[in-house]
């Protein structure tokens, strides 16, 4: 290992556990960038390093379910190792691992909307619903009515909630009608372009534009993609970008370009392709029938948007992503 270090304000701590584990310095490097994001970077380290050195991963698991800098990436990681463990075939490990996270009054909402929706996938609902309702434990304190003003992203639990609790034959109760009452109230991107509906006029869709992650070093080479912590942080800066902008009544849209199409863009317009307002610029011209929209959120375990081909949830729209 070269003798670069991930500065502070990480805990000393950290910094000597990472150095044990002799990782890359191409993740070191990635947190020096962003030191203030370092439960994301590692997380995603991880993931990485998952699918060529599983000990190496489930090495740098252990040591953020201890020492990173935020619960809920420390609970992020405890799942991560017991899905690593599970895949190894030590399902005894891996569970003994989800019985400490849902251990009464240590599962964190973060957490807990993963495991409902691997729960409910399972057909486990009594472990899903403790889940959700430890997800959505702050709603739930509140008027039902308050439902009405969250954004697409913060309902997904309350109608993962409500679906599982019909399962288990239970009355619904007022946050349950609210939350399918909002769901169903949500047009889809199809209505809000109208497309399928004659010649029905649309609504306006706020389409946010990433770069393919194929494209992404070229788009990195030419000063063109935003984020630079790492292979991840691009679509995980446009995946905050779209839940600060998502609001109720909010229709977004994601879509994936090259730094070709956006070169050749600017060029044809006289703007500076390295301006981020040329990328929006370019995403407005799409037209609506292009078939290149894709509705945000996706649902939790649909492939995320950014062409990883991993699941939503555990992907962009992962807990870890802050």
């Amino acid at each position: 290992m070269t003798d670069s270090a991930p500065p502070s304000p990480l805990p000393p701590e950290l910094v000597g556990a990472l150095f044990e584990l002799d990782l890359p310095q191409r993740y070191l490097d990635d947190l020096a960038a962003a030191p203030d994001e370092a439960g994301e970077i590692l997380l995603n380290t991880a993931q990485e390093l998952g699918s060529t050195s599983p000990q190496a991963a489930r090495d740098l698991l252990e040591v953020l379910r201890s020492l990173a800098p935020h619960p809920d990436h420390r609970q992020y990681a405890t799942h991560m190792l017991a899905e690593s463990l599970r895949a190894e075939g030590r399902t005894g490990e891996a569970e003994r691992l989800i019985t400490e996270l849902m251990r009464p009054g240590v599962l964190g909402r973060a957490t807990a909307v993963v495991l409902a929706d691997e729960f409910a996938g399972e057909g486990d609902l009594d472990k899903a619903l403790y889940c959700y309702n430890v997800a959505c434990r702050a709603i739930l304190a509140q008027p039902a009515q308050i439902i009405s003003q969250l954004d697409p992203y913060g309902l997904l639990p309350l109608v993962g909630r409500a679906a599982v609790r019909e399962g288990l034959g239970l009355a619904p109760d007022d946050h349950d009608r609210a939350a399918l009452a909002a769901d169903g109230a949500s047009p889809s991107l199809e209505s809000a372009l109208g497309l399928g509906d004659g010649d029905a006029p649309g609504r306006a869709v706020a389409v946010h534009a990433a770069f393919s992650r194929d494209s992404l070093p070229r788009a990195r080479d030419l000063g063109l993609a935003t984020g630079d912590g790492g292979e991840a942080d691009h679509h995980h800066g446009v995946e905050r970008s779209l839940r600060a902008e998502s609001h109720p009544g909010a229709l977004l849209a994601t879509v994936l370009t090259t730094p070709e199409e956006l070169v050749a863009f600017a060029e044809a317009d006289g703007l500076d392709a390295a301006d981020p307002a040329s990328l929006r610029s370019w995403a407005e011209t799409l037209s609506p029938d292009s078939g290149r929209l894709n509705p945000w959120p996706p649902e939790r375990n649909h492939p995320c948007w950014c062409g990883s081909g991993r699941k939503y949830k555990k992907c962009c729209g992962s807990p870890s992503v802050r």
